[in-house]
């Protein structure tokens, strides 16, 4: 809706009308009716430099707000009741409201909302920057917009900056060589003594310097509206880019110089493009998607489709060519892809059937982009692609949710007399579980734990660990889980946990361990000690993998113990081609466990007259080779020199591989 206020107004003396404008969004009615926006301002008429509080009044139910104020510091927000909107500038400015509810969307747009009047007297300190995004090592130019001078003095503070401070009205550029969010502030003082200061929290975002060249890449949160409605955009580009340049065709607001622009608004019916330029240390890209956004008062859509891909396998030698398959649901229209290191590197089709070739060995992303009508959906595949310069059918490795430069403790519990956050506690937490959302493994081969505490309240006290299904919020669905006596698990050591067979994930998967609090002198303190390394508590932007459970309710160390960390514990996690070669039961390794020496047995088949052996630790590196081995019916092999642990022996016949575990225990 869209309305004129032609008076000025008063707390005292508010006039609201609301009007109804019914969008294509809406499908049906709910219970408590059709969904209308309206909201009220605490002020309607400011002077420079003072803040405005907004009253959400909508009607129908909303669930979700979003509010564009153009020509205030604050220029979006997603708050019921937004406060603190604050005017720096004279002029007189639109404000927009848009809510929705599980089946409606409504806007609206009060023309001519907030007058704001110029403030003649006192210094409005104000400061800009050309760039707020810059790669560690970059500058930025700082520009002085403070109203109602001349200023006798100027006071700049640069936090984190190369000069940290400056006097000038223009202050030289500043250099920022550290990764963080620093904030700047500006002082000003006019003839008569007058002061006024600005300070902008997190204002200059250092980002790390990019080590390849961008490429371009966005997606909308819907791309098919009605006349009035408005479009969130979200950068996806890849390379570190710090520079965006937006460029909407037919909206109301032209252009953007945001990272992920919002509130973008189209009023006229039609069909129009949408550019991105993005720009790093490392050079310059563009992407221009041409009719992307379609304005209309008709409304096709059905559901937006959700992205979904598989490729024909996911390890592969190099030089040769992966097959990608869309399973996408809800009919998308268009399609795009992106195959990190792959030729070619962009497609546009569904199914990817000319096949992508991999020349480069390493680990490589894969991204699909589709919409339709009603939106878009992407997906991506971190490490998808594991490509290796010589024929491998298995790889494994360890994955953690502790960051390189992250340290790992075992803190107490808040307020509590006695126990870990990572273990026995007097709050009685009895399972711990570890989310891993983001890798590229398909099955789980071992649990390494780092044990901060071990000590058995009874001789037969045990700690049960598992692995869960991750597709739910808290742990629901157990994998594979496998008790062990604490007695044996010593402290201060990383401990290997095996279940028995590898177990298979397919996506996000939860591992943990769970304690039973024996208390065998009954003082109300277990006797049963049990707890894990984990991540020191992290600031509020970081995230929080672990969750706990007490009293069969499940919560995250955050809500908790008002503690944002991660568990320390490593899973052994291994990607297996989809064409592995599997030899019957002829072939055996023996003994197993064993302490120095192993046999290989062929049993009575026949492979040809040499045989290859990599032996592989639990991280996936080669740690024996032998070639060329007399394939006799039983192969010796001396594997004393190793550490204790498991092990896998990958036997090469002739080009046909097996694979075997062998645990090695001294």
């Amino acid at each position: 809706m869209i309305k004129m206020f032609t008076q000025k107004f008063t707390i005292l003396s508010l006039v609201f009308v609301l009007l109804g404008f019914t969008s294509f969004a809406q499908k049906s009615k709910d219970s408590k009716g059709n969904l209308d926006a309206g909201f009220v301002a605490s002020v309607y008429t400011i002077t420079a430099g003072e803040c405005i509080d907004f009253t959400d009044m909508s009607t129908g139910g909303p669930t979700a707000w979003l509010w564009s104020f153009p020509g205030a510091q604050t220029t979006t927000s997603t708050a019921k009741n937004p406060t603190g909107i604050c005017y720096h500038f004279p002029g007189t400015y639109d404000v927009m409201l848009e809510v929705q509810n599980s089946t409606q969307v409504n806007t609206e747009i009060v023309e001519a909302c907030i007058e704001v009047l110029p403030n003649t007297e006192t210094p409005i300190a104000d400061f800009v920057a050309d760039y707020t995004t810059i790669p560690a090592g970059g500058v930025v130019q700082f520009t002085d917009i403070s109203q109602n001078g001349p200023f006798e003095s100027y006071a700049w503070v640069f936090e984190g900056g190369i000069p940290s401070s400056s006097t000038f009205a223009e202050p030289t550029p500043v250099g920022y060589p550290t990764v963080g969010k620093y904030k700047v502030s500006l002082r000003v003082e006019d003839a008569d003594g007058d002061q006024d200061s600005e300070v902008k929290e997190k204002y200059i975002n250092v980002i790390p310097a990019a080590t390849e060249p961008p490429i371009a890449d966005f997606m909308a949160d819907r791309i098919f509206i009605a006349p009035g409605d408005f479009i969130n955009f979200t950068d996806r580009s890849k390379g570190s880019p710090y520079i965006w340049k937006w460029f909407f065709e037919g909206a109301a607001q032209t252009s953007s110089a945001l990272q992920n622009p919002n509130a973008i608004l189209y009023l006229a019916p039609g069909t129009y493009d949408v550019e991105l330029i993005v720009e790093s240390n490392m050079g310059i890209d563009t992407i221009r998607k041409v009719d992307y956004i379609i304005v209309s008062e008709t409304d096709p859509c059905v559901a937006i489709p959700e992205a979904k891909f598989k490729a024909s396998t996911r390890l592969v030698k190099s030089g040769t060519k992966v097959y990608f398959e869309d399973k996408s649901l809800n009919n998308p229209t268009t399609w795009n892809w992106y195959f990190q290191g792959g030729y070619p590197t962009y497609a546009a089709t569904s199914n990817i059937t000319r096949g992508i070739e991999y020349n480069v060995s390493g680990f490589f992303d894969v991204s699909l982009s589709v919409n339709n009508a009603c939106g878009s959906h992407s997906e991506h595949k971190d490490d998808y692609i594991l490509v290796f310069s010589g024929p491998v059918n298995v790889y494994c490795d360890t994955i953690s949710n502790i960051e390189p430069y992250e340290g790992i403790c075992s803190p107490g519990v808040p307020g509590a007399s006695w126990g870990e956050i990572g273990g026995h506690n007097g709050q009685k937490i009895r399972i711990y579980a570890d989310k891993f959302e983001q890798h590229a493994f398909e099955r789980v081969d071992a649990l390494i734990v780092p044990v901060v505490k071990s000590q058995a309240g009874k001789y037969d006290s045990k700690v049960t660990f598992y692995i869960w299904d991750g597709s739910t919020v808290y742990p629901e669905i157990v994998l594979a889980q496998k008790d062990y006596f604490i007695r044996d698990i010593p402290e201060n050591f990383n401990y290997v946990i095996e279940f028995g067979q590898a177990i298979e994930v397919d996506g996000p998967f939860f591992v943990g361990y769970k304690i039973n609090y024996v208390d065998v002198d009954n003082d109300g303190i277990s006797d049963d000690r049990f707890s894990v390394s984990i991540a020191n508590n992290r600031d509020a932007y970081s995230p929080n993998t672990l969750y706990v459970e007490s009293n069969s309710q499940w919560a995250t160390a955050t809500a908790k113990f008002g503690y944002r960390t991660s568990s320390a514990i490593r899973p052994v996690t291994c990607i297996v081609d989809v064409n592995e070669f599997e030899i019957d039961n002829n072939i055996d390794i023996y003994p197993n466990p064993a302490t120095d020496i192993v046999y290989i047995s062929t049993g009575k088949v026949n492979f040809g007259t040499d045989l290859d052996v990599q032996v592989i630790d639990i991280t996936g590196r080669v740690v024996k080779v032998l070639n060329s081995v007399v394939n006799t019916q039983e192969i010796p092999v001396n594997i004393s020199d190793l550490p204790q642990g498991l092990y896998v022996f990958s036997l090469n016949f002739d080009g046909n591989i097996v694979n075997k575990r062998v645990m090695l225990s001294k």
